[in-house]
């Protein structure tokens, strides 16, 4: 299979994997207990890998650093994200905006190639996304509050940093090293944070959730690395918005399990997101 094929292959599959932990979390009433035991068993997992993977250069350990400092911060934000409203509202927001850091920064700065008709295709998408949020998903749904879309834009603004970081990085570091060095090392900063901001029964609470936490980690961790692997196979800024296909996905989670309603409005976002994603790969 050629490098482009196997990278969107492995995007799609990433991008159905992260809308499913997604809403996993997001039904769950206890995100940060959820988001703890995550990084928890993703670093128990990659910790005795690491003997099978080269220790990071000098600039690799700056590039893990940077990621882990952009992941924290997602992480705890979309606990807040999810808190704040619907799924169906705040997912497209936060994943629609990511692209276009992304795009952005890569041809002004990083001597992307995006075509013009590419650069167009990715506006699309992202017009998609946005619109499909903006949708109320109840009909005669209140407008949802500014702190809404605040937590949105701010997670979505994250997945645009840490794509180009993380992005980066896999192509000039060997992707396992990157990932398990990542895993491992966040951990005691999170934990740090959580047991500083929680109360006595954190570790009970974590006890509580970590049946449902332990799948979501296979889903979280194992889409993110074959995010990854074709992060390092294809053009950056078109992977990252293939990768916005999740909204798809998540579209469906929304309909069919977390029971919301797709109006109008959401229904022309979505398919605008199908074309740009189209677009990208026909162009």
């Amino acid at each position: 299979m050629e490098s482009e094929n196997l990278a969107t292959l492995l995007i799609l599959i990433s991008a159905f994997m992260h809308a499913v932990w997604n809403a996993v979390l997001k039904s769950g009433i206890d995100r940060t207990a959820m988001i703890a035991v995550m990084n928890i068993a993703g670093a128990v997992i990659s910790l005795p890998l690491l003997i099978f993977v080269p220790l990071p250069t000098t600039e690799g350990w700056g590039w893990i650093g940077v990621s882990i400092v952009i992941h924290l911060v997602y992480q705890l934000s979309l606990t807040r994200m999810f808190a704040s409203a619907d799924y169906s509202l705040v997912y497209p927001i936060a994943r629609g905006i990511g692209p276009l850091v992304v795009a952005i920064v890569s041809v002004l700065f990083l001597e992307g190639n995006l075509a013009p008709i590419e650069f167009a295709a990715v506006l699309t998408l992202i017009g998609g996304a946005v619109l499909a949020g903006l949708a109320n998903s109840h009909l005669g749904q209140k407008k949802p509050a500014i702190t809404a879309f605040f937590w949105a834009g701010l997670v979505g603004v994250l997945i645009g940093f840490y794509t180009l970081v993380d992005g980066s990085a896999v192509k000039q570091m060997a992707p396992l090293s990157f990932i398990l060095w990542s895993n491992v090392l966040i951990l005691p900063f999170m934990m740090l944070f959580l047991y500083k901001t929680n109360d006595a029964g954190f570790n009970e609470r974590m006890h509580q959730v970590w049946p449902k936490a332990l799948g979501m980690t296979f889903f979280s961790y194992g889409g993110y690395t074959l995010a990854l692997f074709a992060f390092s196979l294809g053009d950056l800024a078109e992977i990252a918005a293939l990768r916005e296909t999740s909204i798809l996905f998540a579209a469906l989670i929304g309909l069919f399990w977390l029971k919301e309603h797709l109006v109008r409005t959401r229904v022309v976002g979505i398919t605008l997101i199908a074309v740009g994603a189209v677009a990208l790969k026909i162009f």
